[in-house]
């Protein structure tokens, strides 16, 4: 055992003289990595997670696993540091997950919806890139699409992110050995523009290629790994649960994570970036239940990656998020707020996304369908009164007060209010800064108040890279003009 410390030590550069002189004194595994450059590193996003949303998945991690999550628990570790960070895009305060990504991925701040390129067209080299020439291997799993905007800012570059062909063809190119999530549609020849077998090609360039999750639990060692186990995004969790089929076929983020760990732990080095990607797809259609229960499946790789670090203490996580979405809120309800805590147990209740109930809600004729609807997935069933407010405002009888929320699924997240207690800002990103925490090797890097593009060049200085890419001021701090409003994009 000591012999395998000094070896250690040797390799990483780090035997002092004092331990030479003095070989009796032998230091924990642990404490020297504390010491030590990280030889792993895993950046962990909860995608959309705004403060209200960690503490409401932290309380319905209470009701549905007796514990809070794991996220909370890391305040408390020793040598942890947790900060803040501004995530501002290069023209906005309100950043999307392209630009929000990039800045982490390339140091420098772009405009929202663009994948690590400057406005001038000037390309920036991705984090993945400048990494592997040092030899790290790379790894991207999420619960979105692979070719999402969150795991193609570390890998991509593109002046638009709904280019999602020409990113999973980027990543066949610097050959990301780890790609895990959805996006199938993008490597089938049958449903990609250019007819292109990407599929087939990470094949013959030495991949495994997995479609669920049984074969992703078979897939070798010994091979790069691409997996895409539905078309476009995962299913959410909550539909995941109470579906068979899906269970069978889509891999936990859990499952994809340890599998991830389980391939790139043979290498030397490696960078992993784990998202769950849904919660804020589920922020965006006010959809709380649907949130929470990926917040905590999130959690839940989590807690593979801090097992993970416990068998390899020279691994740093990181765990942040890009940008907060719809602020939701459990807000104060009953007299003297007493009724607040039981409102939000019937998240519990709740059986279906508002994603999934969608089709079948098109369909519906009447208040008294809709009730009945709503009663079998919610087990929420509202007056008849507000039921027929909900439909007027689908069929365009009826309008809404602020114009960010005249969305049908915003109108529902409204109308769900009065039975789970959550209440929401909108249907788009926020300004919120983010909270931040690192743990492990490397972890003061990132104390004190952060900007998002300081991450970039945290990663690359732990790992002894002296690398820096152009950057362009930022653009005038005023907003739009009122009449420009209405046509701007609004960014997933």
């Amino acid at each position: 055992m000591q012999g395998s410390r000094r070896r250690f030590f040797q390799q990483s550069g780090l035997l002092t003289a004092a331990t030479l002189s003095f070989p009796g004194v032998v230091r924990s595994k642990a404490e020297a990595a504390a010491d030590a450059p990280p030889h792993r590193i895993i950046h962990l996003v909860a995608d959309g997670t705004s403060s209200g949303t960690w503490t409401l998945g932290d309380y319905f991690s209470r009701l549905k696993r007796g514990r809070g999550l794991r996220w909370f628990d890391l305040l408390q570790r020793p040598g942890a540091v947790w900060t803040w960070m501004n995530m501002r895009s290069l023209n906005s305060s309100v950043t999307d997950s392209a630009a929000a990504s990039s800045a982490w991925g390339s140091g420098s701040r772009v405009m929202n919806g663009v994948l690590n390129q400057l406005p001038d067209g000037r390309e920036l080299r991705p984090l993945y890139s400048v990494m592997a020439e040092a030899g790290w291997k790379r790894g991207l799993v999420t619960t979105t699409e692979i070719t999402h905007a969150t795991p193609a800012g570390f890998a991509a570059v593109t002046a638009s992110r709904s280019n999602a062909e020409v990113i999973a063809a980027q990543y066949l190119a610097g050959r990301v050995e780890v790609l895990l999530g959805g996006g199938r549609k993008y490597f089938d020849p049958k449903t990609r523009k250019d007819q292109r077998d990407l599929a087939g090609d990470f094949a013959r360039a030495g991949y495994a290629v997995v479609n669920d999750a049984a074969d992703l639990a078979q897939a070798p060692l010994d091979k790069p790994l691409l997996g895409t186990f539905a078309s476009g995004h995962l299913p959410y969790t909550l539909d995941q649960l109470g579906d068979a089929e899906f269970q069978a076929k889509v891999p936990t983020l859990a499952q994809m994570t340890a599998r991830a760990l389980r391939y790139l732990e043979r290498s030397d080095r490696f960078i992993l970036q784990v998202e769950g990607g849904r919660v804020d797809h589920a922020a965006h259609a006010n959809d709380i239940a649907a949130a929470v229960q990926d917040l905590v499946a999130f959690d839940e790789a989590l807690e593979v990656c801090l097992d993970f670090q416990r068998r390899a203490p020279e691994t740093l996580l990181v765990v942040t998020t890009d940008h907060g979405t719809a602020n939701p809120g459990l807000n104060g309800s009953g007299s003297e707020y007493g009724s607040s805590s039981q409102l939000f147990a019937n998240t519990l209740r709740v059986r279906r996304s508002f994603e999934r109930m969608e089709p079948d809600f098109k369909k519906l004729a009447s208040a008294a369908e809709l009730r009945a609807f709503l009663k079998t997935w919610t087990d929420f069933e509202p007056s008849a009164a507000k039921a027929d407010l909900l439909l007027r405002i689908a069929e365009k009888k009826a309008g809404v007060l602020y114009d960010g929320m005249n969305a049908v699924e915003l109108q529902l997240g409204q109308l769900m209010a009065n039975f789970l207690g959550v209440g929401f800002t909108g249907g788009a990103h926020t300004a919120d800064f983010v909270p931040l925490v690192a743990c492990g090797p490397g972890a003061e890097r990132f104390r004190g108040f952060l900007q998002n593009t300081d991450v970039f060049r945290g990663y690359l200085t732990l790992a002894g890279i002296d690398f820096r890419n152009p950057d362009a001021p930022l653009l005038a701090e005023a907003g739009p003009r009122a009449d420009q409003v209405e046509a701007l994009p609004r960014w997933a």
